[in-house]
């Protein structure tokens, strides 16, 4: 018995097998991780390629001091996420916005739209508002002036021969936001839904 016991110590027979089980799981993991990694990279991508795409067909067509229905805006907006192919366009809320500098910082919200796949969204900005931009967006042509000197941004009372109102100059500027809702395709659990998102300002191409 002891012979045997001794000899089968010895016998290598399957060792590969083994060894082969046991690295597999950490394989699997580390592939599938790869996969999951790569493919949120992609996803991302295309978040921004339509994040550009939207604003730069608002921004070459439509005019800041003309009028434009909602479903002109729709239709750039479909259009836009068919960027996002081959992940979910129902999963992306979309929303363009007409900015109206007042100053170096801060701009007027003109009008705003947003949209969900291909029905209409609750805008995370809300027009007749004043939001911060970047400052390095802003050129000094772009800033208006009252006549008093006083920052137009808190100018909301009707303008008068000192003052001038809000949102009634001013250099103009898109924004474009798109925010993604990202669940990976390998799920491990309950694994969370990750949102992605992206942002870019335009200058309007038509007076």
């Amino acid at each position: 018995m002891l012979r045997r016991l001794a000899r089968l110590a010895r016998h290598d027979g399957g060792v590969a097998m083994v060894e082969f089980a046991i690295v597999l799981p950490v394989l699997l993991v580390m592939f599938i991780g790869s996969f999951v990694v790569s493919d949120m990279i992609s996803c991302y991508r295309k978040v921004t390629i339509a994040t550009r795409a939207m604003t730069d067909l608002v921004s070459r067509n439509v005019s800041p001091t003309g009028g434009v229905s909602t479903s002109t805006i729709t239709t750039y907006m479909t259009g836009s996420q068919l960027v996002l192919s081959p992940f979910s366009a129902a999963n992306a809320t979309m929303q363009i916005t007409l900015l109206r500098v007042c100053d170096a910082t801060h701009a007027y919200v003109v009008w705003t739209q947003a949209q969900t796949g291909s029905a209409a969204a609750t805008p995370a900005l809300t027009a007749g508002t004043v939001v911060t931009i970047p400052a390095n967006l802003i050129t000094s042509p772009m800033v208006p002036t009252s006549p008093d000197g006083t920052d137009v941004c808190y100018n909301t009372a009707a303008s008068t021969a000192t003052k001038t109102q809000v949102g009634t100059a001013g250099g103009y500027l898109f924004y474009g936001q798109v925010a993604y809702a990202y669940t990976p395709v390998v799920r491990y659990g309950a694994t969370a839904t990750t949102v992605m998102g992206d942002q870019i300002y335009m200058s309007p191409r038509l007076n």
